[in-house]
């Protein structure tokens, strides 16, 4: 046999370029949990930004019948013709409670926005950050495990021993740009200009 593009001998795989387990990875801005534990490091505030941004989510049909989450402040009202019935459901969806925040997932190695709707994970957080003995979540790690018995997903959140953000973790959340805020306008929250 001969190789047409070469002329020579057949190209096995493992001399390619690239090896056979080669996949392209797939990093998104956005963390979700996955099963098992989730651990990650709560990143804090950049220039007068708030640490976590909380307030109410549903989801609307834009062109081209995509979905595209809305979200906006806790203290304003939620426009009820605008909700939806959810496809999937055939029922009308409810607008969720959110919190929305800046983490270092450890799992991927990546500067992520973790939206929490979950409310045992939000009450876990929650519970620690009001602890004396453990204060603000930027301090030290979360283990957010994820576990599903039988369909029903359940969390927990366990914090690790306090402990400094790691000096490269901090750099490469220098250089990017994140305003949560920016969730509120439909926004790329990576790609908004911050002001100082």
């Amino acid at each position: 046999m001969v190789d047409e593009l070469t002329g020579g001998p057949p190209i096995k795989v493992e001399d390619d370029f690239l090896p056979n387990e080669y996949k392209e990875p797939v990093v998104s801005r956005y963390m979700k949990f996955e099963e098992g534990e989730n651990r990650v490091r709560v990143l804090p505030a950049k220039l007068g930004k708030p640490i976590v941004i909380m307030g109410w989510e549903y989801w609307k049909t834009v062109e081209g019948g995509k979905r595209k989450p809305v979200r906006i402040k806790l203290n304003e009202n939620v426009p009820v013709g605008e909700l939806e019935v959810n496809p999937k459901t055939g029922e009308l969806e409810q607008p969720r409670f959110f919190w929305a925040l800046t983490v270092w997932n450890y799992t991927i190695g990546a500067i992520q926005i973790l939206e929490i709707t979950q409310k045992t994970v939000r009450q876990g957080i929650e519970s620690l950050s009001k602890n004396p003995k453990w204060g603000s979540p930027i301090n030290y790690d979360l283990v957010i495990t994820q576990t599903d018995i039988n369909g029903k997903i359940t969390y927990s959140v366990i914090p690790e021993p306090k402990d400094k953000i790691d000096p490269g973790i901090l750099g490469k959340y220098d250089v990017i740009p994140v305003d949560l805020e920016a969730l509120y306008l439909g926004e790329d929250p990576f790609k908004v200009i911050m002001k100082g």
